[in-house]
């Protein structure tokens, strides 16, 4: 019997579905917990939106904004990126500041792609590790002999003159590689090799600034990587120094449990899977665009916080209501905030739903951000940054017609804008269309 496989784009329709396909996407919808098996970039808390919806309108299912794999009651749902890999890697390679090389062969290889967007999610988390140099620690070691190495134990080496041994105890305090952090970080590297292919051309995933930390991960540890590691060390300790390789550690420990956020549904079915979300990974790709592009202001990025720093509402007792957390805040050298960004990864074409192209939330949301942010004397610019379309209303219509002011402050400016993302890029520098971005946004901020 043929193993269940539906094949989606993230937020897309699907085809049209049978009966029994149709009654077995209901029942995973209803089961699964895309935040049980989310590998996230960065920190923050996530969304829990379902993986697919069903548009009674167009009478279709539309999957959502995630990619990846669930596999579930004898069947599979794969969510593939709806723009390609090409443009997937050009965006995780602006976020971690490397260039991303794509690998030959059939990407639609079932699991092969996304195994390829794990490695790359690897490779991103363990540069950002090394930042600052290997995952050292400081191993004590005791040393007898004649002559003295370090610190001279003066008890134990008087005791050992006491009973005629002449030699001198000291200790050594000594800078070595953490086995087990070093470790399960080459077991996942084996384990990511094995799954896209070995050691040749399919290791073209991995920047030379991560080979560079795996070829010194084997020297100071050995060739061989112990892909049983994981369970030997099923609890680490972390030092100040290390702390930076908790977030590729624990991606490294899910790769080499080959199941990723592997939940378990309820009752005897069991849903396991790998979702990666791709409104994360457009917000943390425009983030870093406009901070590339805007030198001579600040850009922080805020969206993934979990900490209030604004309100909507003030109350009596200075009681506060309705926290504001946009995705990007803009603020100039004087730490005055005059732009606000928010990146969102959704389609602005037309339909039965939406009649405008821009959901009214999201209009209703930069309309709060732009209302309490900023000093209302002065001008504050707000900006929609959606994918690019060109049959969305973004590039055909609200745009060109930018900025748009809002009526009740005129000095309240939205700013609509579609990125491409550098689709057709060679991978190694800005395009036309982000020089669009970042020049519009620059003028805006310049003329307040």
């Amino acid at each position: 019997m043929t193993e269940r496989l539906i094949v989606a784009r993230d937020c897309s329709f699907l085809l049209p579905l049978g009966r029994d396909d149709d009654n077995w996407l209901r029942r995973l919808v209803a089961t699964v917990k895309p935040a049980e098996m989310l590998l996230p970039l960065g920190e923050g808390g996530q969304d829990d939106e379902p993986v697919a919806t069903f548009d009674s309108t167009a009478g279709l299912w539309r999957a959502g904004r995630y990619v990846g794999e669930i596999t579930f009651d004898g069947g599979t749902l794969r969510i593939e990126p709806r723009f390609g890999m090409s443009a997937l890697m050009r965006w995780l390679g602006t976020i971690w500041g490397v260039r991303l090389i794509e690998s030959k062969g059939s990407l639609r290889e079932q699991r092969f792609w996304l195994w390829l967007v794990i490695a790359y999610l690897w490779a991103g988390r363990l540069i950002a590790a090394a930042k600052h140099g290997l995952p050292y620690r400081r191993m004590e070691t005791i040393h007898k002999g004649q002559a003295l190495r370090g610190k001279l134990l003066s008890r134990e080496t008087a005791l050992a003159r006491a009973v005629g041994d002449d030699r001198i105890i000291s200790l050594t305090r000594t800078r070595v590689v953490d086995p087990a952090i070093g470790g399960i970080l080459l077991a996942a590297f084996d384990r990511l090799l094995e799954a896209l292919g070995g050691r040749g051309e399919r290791a073209a995933w991995l920047p030379d600034r991560g080979k560079a930390i795996v070829n010194d991960l084997y020297a100071a540890l050995g060739s061989h990587a112990d892909q049983d590691i994981a369970r030997k060390y099923s609890t680490l300790r972390y030092t100040p120094i290390t702390e930076g390789y908790r977030s590729a550690v624990d991606l490294s420990l899910s790769i080499l449990k080959q199941s990723p956020r592997t939940p378990a549904a309820g009752g005897e079915v069991k849903a396991y899977g790998i979702l990666v979300d791709m409104a994360e990974i457009w917000e943390l790709y425009v983030a870093k665009l406009l901070h590339i592009g805007l030198p001579a202001w600040r850009v922080v990025h805020t969206g993934r916080t979990t900490k209030h720093f604004r309100w909507l509402l003030r109350g009596d007792g200075d009681e506060t209501f309705g926290s504001l957390r946009p995705d990007i805040i803009i603020l100039n050298n004087r730490d005055q905030c005059v732009g606000i960004a928010d990146a969102k990864y959704k389609t602005t074409r037309i339909n039965a739903n939406n009649a405008t192209g821009v959901l009214r939330e999201d209009l209703y949301q930069i309309a709060a951000y732009l209302s309490g942010f900023g000093d209302f004397d002065r001008q504050l610019d707000g900006f929609l940054i959606y994918p690019d379309d060109p049959y969305g209303e973004v590039s055909r219509r609200l745009y060109p017609k930018s900025p748009w002011k809002m009526i009740s402050a005129s000095r309240r400016n939205l700013w609509f804008l579609a990125s491409d993302g550098g689709v057709e890029s060679d991978g190694t520098s800005i395009t036309e269309n982000e020089r669009m971005i970042i020049s519009t946004v620059q003028r805006a901020l310049m003329s307040a």
